[in-house]
């Protein structure tokens, strides 16, 4: 369905690095309390390079959170590790 979307022009996909993965997971951590699941830190980290890394606090975004992050943990961990 996606491709199909994407094809017909009324869906676009954009893409993010692990390297701006694992910083928007840690802000979303930090700034909740919660760990997200790396499918929700995609989302944040590409609304953080959109915004030049800086929302307006006057701003109102919403992002939906999915799945569980600490399904996500040894990943994050490993991923670290290598950067």
């Amino acid at each position: 369905e996606h491709a199909y979307l994407a094809a017909q022009g009324r869906a676009e996909y954009a893409e993010v690095s692990d390297d701006e993965v694992l910083p928007a997971l840690a802000l979303l951590s930090e700034l909740e309390g919660i760990i997200p699941a790396l499918e929700t830190a995609h989302a944040v980290a590409w609304l953080m390079r959109e915004a030049g890394r800086e929302v307006p606090l006057d701003s109102r975004v919403v992002i939906n959170l999915s799945g569980r992050g600490d399904k996500d943990v040894a990943q994050v961990r490993a991923m670290r590790s290598r950067s």
